[in-house]
């Protein structure tokens, strides 16, 4: 972690308006300061690295982020989102603390998904969609895998639970293979044709 980054407190992360019952709910968890970092400006003086409707997302320690839940946010509770990240792991980042307003999880260092990924980076999202499905998770943002998906030099990882359901016939791995416009494929695997043989004609 740079030696120049200065923690914050708490407070000042509690967006867009200031809540009691959330710092109260940080502080008993440990969670007392983060860190401004990341491109997307929450204050004028307060960075983080993402923001969203029901969350800001920001650096806890050079491990871990933290996702708060939004005083405006249309879910009172993100328990059950990280409930399903929990489930969803090690596809997901992993969950190792959270509550009614705050997910603590690993940070994920990679790029974002574009369309001009190699056949190898395209075979390892649709392996991870294929075990969110076999796990009964539905993604529900993979027809726009570019937010929802970070790519390193050493795997890839499907964040951002915040839609997810679960349910008895996730499709995830049609919604990749119709982003990547392999639509053919994508109709093949909603027919019941193996993943282990799509895999093979990309």
């Amino acid at each position: 972690m740079d030696a120049d980054m200065k923690s914050i407190d708490i407070k000042y992360f509690i967006y867009p308006l200031y809540s009691a019952e959330i710092e109260k709910e940080l502080r008993a968890n440990g969670i007392n300061s983060l860190y401004s970092f990341g491109y997307v400006k929450l204050r004028p003086d307060i960075n983080v690295i993402g923001k969203g409707k029901t969350g800001i997302v920001a650096l806890f320690d050079e491990n871990k982020v933290i996702k708060i839940r939004r005083t405006d946010s249309p879910k009172e509770t993100l328990k059950i989102e990280a409930k399903i990240q929990q489930l969803a792991y090690p596809v997901s980042p992993k969950v190792y603390l959270y509550g009614e307003n705050f997910i603590l999880m690993e940070y994920i260092r990679g790029r974002h998904l574009t369309r001009q990924e190699n056949i190898e980076t395209i075979r390892k999202i649709l392996m991870k969609a294929r075990m969110l499905e076999l796990k009964g998770i539905e993604h529900k943002e993979l027809s726009r895998p570019y937010k929802n998906v970070l790519v390193n030099e050493k795997d890839a990882y499907i964040i951002d639970y915040d839609s997810a359901t679960i349910k008895p016939n996730p499709k995830n791995v049609t919604s990749i293979l119709s982003w990547f416009k392999r639509y053919e494929l994508a109709k093949m695997y909603s027919l019941g044709y193996p993943l282990e043989k799509i895999i093979l004609l990309l």
